[in-house]
């Protein structure tokens, strides 16, 4: 009987640990109700999910690189990037049809991240320095597109391309929750489900053991800043198609947010490591608290700080999770 009991206290013990996060956030949602009745209206909660899945996406991306060990800096500009060439390319009617124009866009994202793990696996500079270095190239190339300035309401904008931000599947799943749960299922499937993606984590763990049993370090580095590339280059398509307009440092200021949900999801399921599900939960936490406070408050500096501590609170928990798991 008492066995029994131990077994059972181990298992909500190992659920409260690894699924604190969700729990939290579903305590979140509760409180923030309770405060304002109007946050559980359905049409505000789904826009809460429609505001989550842009930085979700670019979040995704940054847990391969994380993965790996290594830190893409330039994300944020790479989202930038992405939506100023859709609207260059869309909103001067350069090409007609948007899927050519996601395409080339997302080709020009990949030799962006391409051109960043050249500079670290084969130049040999660090990564956060290289990738530094590369995210104030591709913010130039983003306002040399724009003429530094931001653009807005696009006349050859195509109906089908703002269907990608703004429409809703089926009538009621809003389009870039679709997208979000696409993209994070195939990189999970990929990560977690197939040896080419678990050497990714190989790499991150043990670069000297991968060395010895034959994977080639470099090569999964350079997968995981593609990876990155391609999906910063989708959450920008993403941004573009939603807001309906382009901004050549509008990404820049998603880099901390995105970074604070991988952190986090690194305290979610696998705990201290980085996966896929933490942070897709992250988003969503990060997303419901950033929505609450505007509603209930409208100081701004409170959401800064805010943000300052998740992603303090993040780093702290994996560092302290990282640290038990050595002593074990």
């Amino acid at each position: 009987m008492e066995k029994r009991r131990n077994l059972t206290s181990n298992f909500l013990r190992n659920i409260l640990v690894k699924r604190w996060l969700l729990f939290f956030t579903l305590a979140t949602v509760l409180a923030f109700g309770i405060i304002s009745p109007a946050f559980l209206k359905m049409d505000n909660l789904l826009n809460i999910l429609s505001s989550a899945c842009i930085v979700g996406v670019m979040g995704v991306g940054l847990t391969c690189i994380f993965a790996t060990g290594e830190l893409d800096f330039s994300a944020g500009s790479q989202v930038s990037l992405a939506s100023c060439l859709m609207a260059v390319i869309l909103g001067k009617g350069l090409i007609k049809n948007y899927i050519v124009a996601v395409l080339l866009t997302l080709l020009v994202l990949g030799i962006v991240g391409l051109y960043n793990s050249l500079l670290h696996v084969k130049v040999g500079i660090p990564a956060f320095i290289a990738t530094l270095g590369t995210s104030y190239l591709v913010k130039g190339i983003a306002k040399a597109l724009t003429g530094g300035k931001n653009i807005n309401n696009l006349p050859e904008w195509p109906e089908e391309f703002t269907f990608i931000g703004q429409g809703y599947l089926f009538g009621i799943i809003p389009m870039p929750v679709v997208i979000l749960v696409m993209v994070g299922a195939i990189v999970l499937f990929y990560t977690e489900h197939t040896r080419a993606g678990k050497y990714l984590y190989a790499v991150g763990a043990n670069p000297t053991a991968c060395d010895y049993i034959g994977v080639d370090g470099k090569v999964q580095k350079i997968k995981g800043f593609v990876i990155t590339a391609l999906c910063c280059a989708l959450a920008g398509i993403m941004q573009g198609s939603q807001m309906n307009a382009a901004s050549p440092t509008l990404g820049e200021n998603m880099f901390v947010p995105a970074l604070t949900t991988v952190f986090l999801g690194a305290t979610y399921g696998k705990v201290g490591v980085f996966n896929v599900p933490g942070t897709l939960v992250g988003a969503v936490l990060y997303a419901l608290i950033n929505q609450g406070l505007l509603m209930i408050t409208s100081d701004l500096w409170l959401k800064n700080y805010v943000q300052g501590g998740m992603l303090v609170f993040a780093l702290v928990m994996v560092v302290v999770i990282r640290a038990r798991e050595r002593q074990k």
